[in-house]
């Protein structure tokens, strides 16, 4: 199974080589041949701060960026995480390794001190937020909004949370009938 052989390695973006910087691109392509050319570079333009990799001896077969923000909500400051890109090739898919990554994810955020963590989910197929709900994230049953490349606010639904370091803020963006704006770039 690829997921006994595979090792978890944390990777800062500045850090990031560009041979592995071409297997994830790879990767994605695999996994995201869905989003479009433009869509990629008008909205996700966050910087991450790190990776993780999943390594099967040299070869990279699964990844989940780490992104930070601090962004104001009703009148609180929050740390927001952010996963993103969560993939693993085809031949590594259903073995728990999308799984380890996410996880190793939250707690690289609770290291940051994180108070919650967000991604987006694919809830066309899986209403509830299929994996992610497994692990404690929730559906936000409002869109969230961010600012594109062009200073443009755009909406989206799919948004799971989790609290990490403040269950309290995890109320209060969950609970509001605010809209949430997680800021410049989607992950």
């Amino acid at each position: 199974m690829a997921e006994n052989k595979s090792k978890l390695v944390y990777v800062d973006a500045v850090r990031l080589s560009r041979s592995r910087k071409e297997r994830i691109s790879e990767l994605q392509a695999e996994c995201f041949n869905r989003v479009s050319r433009k869509e990629i570079a008008e909205c996700f333009i966050a910087k991450e701060f790190g990776w993780i990799l999943a390594c099967q001896g040299a070869s990279i077969i699964g990844q989940i960026e780490l992104f930070s923000r601090k962004v104001e909500f009703e009148e609180r400051k929050i740390l927001l995480g952010g996963l993103g890109g969560t993939c693993v090739t085809v031949s590594a898919r259903n073995k728990g390794l999308g799984s380890r990554l996410v996880r190793k994810g939250i707690e690289i955020m609770r290291q940051k001190k994180c108070d919650v963590a967000c991604l987006n989910a694919n809830i066309r197929d899986y209403s509830s937020g299929g994996l992610y709900h497994s692990m404690g994230f929730r559906l936000m049953k409002r869109p969230i909004s961010f600012t594109d490349v062009h200073g443009k606010t755009r909406y989206d639904t799919g948004e799971m949370f989790v609290p990490i370091c403040s269950s309290e803020i995890y109320e209060l963006v969950m609970n509001s009938p605010a809209t949430f704006h997680i800021g410049r770039g989607y992950w």
